[in-house]
């Protein structure tokens, strides 16, 4: 099997199956014989932060000598950033072993669902909602990739998983795991409120349903006192200790498009992060290496210091260049782009020349909602707007780049520039670039709305600066 063949074949699973159930990778891990059980995790839920939470800590852990799995979603430049173990993406053909070991599984698998629908004895237990049809036994293809994942981490000897859950929670394929040292939930907000729920209280049950009888730390980012009750509910039903960072715990002594230099309880950090909204999610990185270092593990605080400042992460307030100035960031719902904004804000010194915004969203992300606290920073005039650019990212949830940009003309009350690219491919590349042909070195290009937009924009920016004259 060739990598390309490999990723085929894992796209070529359904992407949801209905109604949700942790029933149907259960029993894919029973005939991987369940690789999950003999590792050892840090389970990550949230709506925003779990990606450079994950990033930190997966850090640190490394800077403290330990051989660190990680595995995240969605990715922003190559399929195998999913999976990582000491910062190195699985290899081609170790992707390619592991999902021909998962794909015989699979069909193992739905051969003895029918022969057992048939009659005929199997040995392996096989619940009857798979059975009779209730769900679906086809895997989806979150599910193939947790699978490949944890056969990865086993084969490379990890001495901690860092787990970072696809969607929810409660009934998240990576959800299969016994109680791991530590539960992490980051900033919860709305998103995915069509299989999630509507409200934040809502989203919070299900993401708590990482929280497990026998896991003893937890850890969460502050939340809305609602979302706390419901994190404390949780805790206490399972008697695990609930930490939280204070944000007195927390002084600022320098923010730039270098990163951020701040004090946690008396101790110094920097990290190379520049968005604001870093600095709570550094907290809840801290207060996690210290619940492992409570369960036995080794982190001193010069190895906690080197991982929190030897963290990268792509399309997380990036700052691709200063001469223009030129960032990417990932920033998809209100929640996100709220913190974006606040982050932009807090450079704004740094940003003296125009400012041009390309952006391009999802339909289901809920844009006119998601894009209100952007409208409003744009609105406070504290940047020389150039002008606003929209695109349509790579995904079939796109919302096409005029549509978006006849929104915030209605938005902003046609008050600004705003320019559509509809083409794609090179011819994309092309003709955004063409727009930007007379910035000034003091100018600057901030893009947002999507990942899916933010791995291919990154690409262009970063070609844009190298061939910028």
């Amino acid at each position: 099997m060739t990598y390309i063949n490999a990723i085929k074949k894992i796209l070529s699973f359904p992407r949801t199956a209905g109604r949700p159930t942790l029933e149907r990778m259960r029993l894919l891990c029973e005939y991987l014989g369940n690789p999950q059980k003999k590792l050892k995790f840090v389970h990550i839920a949230g709506t925003n932060g779990k990606g450079s939470a994950t990033a930190m800590l997966d850090s640190v852990l490394r800077a403290s000598g330990y051989k660190t799995g990680r595995f995240v979603s969605p990715y922003v430049l190559d399929f195998r950033e999913r999976m990582t173990v000491d910062g190195e993406m699985i290899t081609h053909a170790e992707l390619c072993e592991h999902t021909a070991v998962v794909l015989e599984a699979i069909k193992h698998m739905r051969r003895d669902i029918e022969a057992a629908r048939n009659g005929e004895e199997v040995s392996v237990y096989i619940p009857k909602v798979l059975l009779d049809g209730t769900y679906s036994d086809i895997p989806v293809q979150f599910e193939v990739v947790t699978a490949i994942g944890f056969l990865y981490f086993l084969e490379r000897g990890c001495d901690a998983v860092l787990l970072e859950c696809g969607l929810g929670g409660r009934y998240d394929a990576t959800n299969v795991i016994d109680a791991p040292m530590v539960s992490m939930i980051m900033s919860i907000g709305l998103d995915h409120t069509e299989l999630l729920g509507d409200t934040p209280e809502k989203i919070a049950e299900e993401k708590c349903g990482i929280i497990k009888s026998g896991t003893t730390e937890v850890i969460t980012y502050p939340q809305s006192p609602s979302v706390m009750s419901v994190i404390s509910r949780a805790c206490m039903e399972t008697g695990s200790r609930l930490t939280m960072p204070a944000r007195s715990d927390i002084s600022l002594i320098s923010a730039s498009l270098g990163g951020l230099h701040f004090m946690y309880k008396g101790k110094e950090y920097k990290t190379k992060f520049a968005a604001i909204y870093q600095l709570m999610n550094c907290a809840t990185v801290l207060e996690a290496a210290e619940a492992l270092s409570r369960i036995g593990m080794n982190l001193n605080y010069d190895a906690i210091y080197r991982g929190i400042w030897g963290t990268f992460f792509p399309a997380r307030f990036e700052v691709l260049g200063v001469s223009p100035t030129v960032i990417v960031d990932g920033a998809h719902n209100a929640h996100g782009i709220s913190a974006l904004c606040d982050s932009i804000e807090t450079v704004s010194s740094a940003l003296s020349g125009r400012v041009t915004f390309a952006l391009g969203m999802l339909c289901d992300k809920e844009p006119e909602t998601a894009l209100a606290p952007f409208v409003s920073m744009i609105n406070k005039g504290f940047l020389n707007l150039r002008s606003i650019i929209t695109l349509t990212p790579d995904s079939p949830r796109a919302m096409k780049a005029d549509e978006l940009a006849d929104l915030l003309r209605k938005m902003t009350g046609g008050k600004v520039d705003i320019q559509s690219v509809d083409v794609t491919g090179k011819a994309r590349s092309a003709e955004f670039c063409s727009l930007l042909c007379d910035l000034d070195k003091n100018d600057a290009v901030i893009s947002f709305g999507s990942l899916y937009l933010a791995s291919e924009m990154r690409n262009i920016l970063i070609n844009y600066l190298e061939n910028r004259i």
